[in-house]
């Protein structure tokens, strides 16, 4: 696709980029949902090559790695079931279980029948000029091993290592954490309780700096950037950069339907306290311009944020979530599930721009349907293709893999070509005719033809 102007423009939108990054190598997983053979996803480049390297790649502590990756896959191949493993992955170190008898969220492969197995989880990031190895593994009542390393060059040095309640390596500040810490918590969120720095930068990059774009609305803490008026500005500058006839947003305090009695009781009664349930919550407006009849401008009039189309709602969270980290110094991993939902190939498209550009220095992952993205200026190592067989497992695999795409460099045929005629695999099985013949049985003239 050639540049168009008015998407180029978004590349020029400030983007002031400090040092210092903070972004996933990658993420390994098994026995989680459909994903039952271990899986490994990995941001660091392929070997020997070169294409794309100023735009879409970057060095952080000595490894190269990409700006941005894709993953490709038909409906039900479990591309959300390997970023759901990763958010829960988020999710249990930044929660802990608030009792011993709390349950862990254990969703092993069902496919089978075998003995339950632990779900396994492994991690590696930078931080702060440092690189971690993380890994856990969990049954439902505990946490079956959780190991920290602290990575060097090619050296690692392990930090902690458990198994089960029994600590092999540990360092001596922390004896006593470890005797506090219950069979179904992680050590990690105890040490970090306890102010210990490493088991701190772990849970900070967790926090802080891997970032889920999600499909629920925004967060307060996007909307409360909006009180800073460059934000605002910068905010309205790439929407109307990007073709979105909004002239302002405003935020604003409204007030909270009031629950009823019955419904507060029953909380009280769960949670044994009464509940705190506030009396207003920050609401988004997004400001447009009123025509008469005539089509002249005679005002401006506010629309709630719920009350705009999915494709605005997506590239305001998108926006804000990118000028988010901006403000915090950026080294933020930003991850888009079905990224190209309710957004135009155009847009999505020069999205795509902004995150291989030279002066981006965020990393972004995404999951999409969108098959011309795969013929948007990116390398073989950026695109992954999901599928899953006929027993329910999903597998992953890069197009950097293939031996077919290192040989296939010609301009005329692209990735999506290639993707369409089966070369790499992951196409869905669509039968048309056996379909048409489902919606047909019930059909009274489908069955006086003797189909019934």
């Amino acid at each position: 696709m050639k540049k168009d102007a008015k998407y180029e423009k978004i590349l020029s939108v400030k983007n002031v980029l400090l040092e210092g990054l903070s972004m996933l190598i990658d993420f390994t997983i098994s026995n989680y949902l459909s994903i039952k053979d271990e899986m490994i996803f990995s941001a660091e480049t392929g070997e020997r090559l070169t294409r794309l390297k100023k735009t879409n790649t970057t060095t952080e502590n000595g490894i190269k790695l990409l700006k941005s990756l894709i993953i490709v896959g038909a409906n039900g191949a479990g591309k959300s079931n390997l970023i759901d493993g990763l958010h829960l992955m988020k999710s249990m170190v930044r929660h802990n279980l608030a009792t011993v008898n709390d349950t862990l969220p254990y969703h092993p492969f069902a496919m089978d029948n075998l003995d339950p197995h632990p779900v396994k989880m492994k991690i590696r990031f930078s931080y702060e000029q440092q690189t971690y190895r993380y890994e856990i593994s969990f049954l439902e009542d505990h946490i079956v091993s959780e190991e920290l390393a602290i990575i060097a060059g090619k050296r690692e040095s392990l930090y902690f290592s458990r198994k089960n309640q029994e600590y092999s390596v540990l360092p001596d500040a922390l004896k006593t954490v470890s005797e506090a810490t219950r069979p179904n918590a992680l050590f990690l969120y105890t040490a970090q309780q306890a102010n210990d720095k490493v088991a701190g930068n772990v849970f900070k990059w967790f926090v802080n700096d891997l970032v889920f774009v999600g499909n629920n609305g925004i967060p307060n803490s996007l909307l409360k950037l909006l009180e800073r008026p460059t934000v605002k500005v910068e905010l309205i500058r790439f929407l109307r950069m990007a073709d979105f006839n909004i002239q302002d947003v405003n935020v604003r305090e409204v007030k909270m339907l009031a629950l009823p009695d019955e419904l507060k009781s029953l909380l009280t009664t769960l949670n044994h306290k009464q509940p705190k349930i506030p009396d207003t919550a920050l609401q988004l407006f997004t400001v447009h311009k009123k025509y008469n009849r005539s089509g002249d401008v005679v005002g401006k009039m506010e629309l709630p944020f719920e009350m705009e189309s999915r494709g605005t709602r997506k590239i305001l969270l998108i926006a804000l979530t990118i000028i988010n980290a901006q403000v915090n110094d950026n080294r933020k991993t930003i991850i888009i599930d079905e990224f190209d939902d309710s957004l135009h190939l155009e847009l999505s498209s020069a999205l795509m721009q902004v995150f291989n550009s030279d002066p981006n220095l965020n990393q972004f992952i995404l999951t999409t349907h969108e098959l011309q993205l795969l013929d948007s200026q990116l390398r073989t190592d950026q695109i992954y293709l999901m599928e899953k067989d006929f027993r329910g497992r999903s597998t992953l695999k890069s197009i950097f893999d293939f031996k077919d795409s290192k040989h296939v460099g010609r301009g005329d045929i692209g990735y999506m070509r290639r993707y369409i005629e089966g070369k790499f695999g992951a196409m869905p099985a669509i039968r048309v005719d056996q379909m048409l013949e489902v919606l047909q049985m019930g059909n009274p003239e489908h069955k006086e033809q003797g189909h019934a």
